[in-house]
């Protein structure tokens, strides 16, 4: 008398997501992708950079990107109706739709994104959305050191040490200074130095009704 094993049912609940992160697209999704629904797990920076995400299934992970800042290219589903986008960080195409059209979207969108970063010129002077600042050498050199690291954390040790290679012990308090002249010098342009708790500090783009 023989026996056979029986086969679990494979699990149709859906699974958990990164937030800012697109979940697997069927193979219907993109013309052109390959035949086989998985997950890619290597891509490349460009496309970390801009998730694609489906609407209105992600929603929630939409207005996560949006409260960030982060560039993303919408998927709409063929009967869902698209989103009105008035933020030059977000676009949206319909299923399915053929890859090189979805990476020339993407590709927009990552410009988009690189010219509202902020730049410091050798002359000291900040450049953002439009509008010139002059800052101070001290100035220059802190934001210069957030901007190799924009809307990520440098630690203070690190902020020190560029800032301070003699390692005068009396500077300690002289970072704290430095960042609050700057902080103040920042704000008319939209842009913020946060102190990330222990840690350090991150420039980044202050949201409406954010504090200074």
């Amino acid at each position: 008398m023989s026996s056979t094993s029986a086969v679990p049912p494979r699990s149709t609940a859906p699974q958990p997501t990164v937030p800012g992160q697109a979940t697997p697209f069927p193979a219907s999704a993109v013309r052109g992708s390959p035949p086989v629904a998985a997950p890619q797990t290597r891509r490349s920076g460009a496309d970390r950079a801009v998730p694609l995400l489906r609407w209105p299934e992600q929603a929630a992970e939409v207005e996560r990107c949006r409260t960030h800042g982060i560039p993303r290219l919408l998927l709409v589903e063929p009967a869902a109706s698209p989103p009105v986008c008035v933020d030059p960080l977000e676009d949206w195409v319909r299923a399915p739709v053929g890859e090189r059209d979805l990476q020339a979207r993407r590709a927009a969108l990552r410009a988009r994104a690189e010219c509202r970063k902020p730049v410091i010129d050798v002359h000291n002077v900040l450049r953002y959305a439009g509008r010139a600042l002059p800052l101070a050498a001290g100035e220059a050199d802190l934001v210069r050191l957030l901007l190799d690291n924009y809307r990520s954390v440098v630690g203070r040790a690190e902020l020190a040490v560029r800032m301070w290679p003699e390692g005068d012990a009396e500077r300690r308090n002289a970072l704290d200074v430095r960042v609050l002249r700057a902080r103040r010098r920042l704000a008319p342009l939209g842009l913020v130095i946060k102190t990330v708790w222990r840690t350090g500090y991150m420039l980044d783009t202050r949201r409406d009704g954010e504090a200074v």
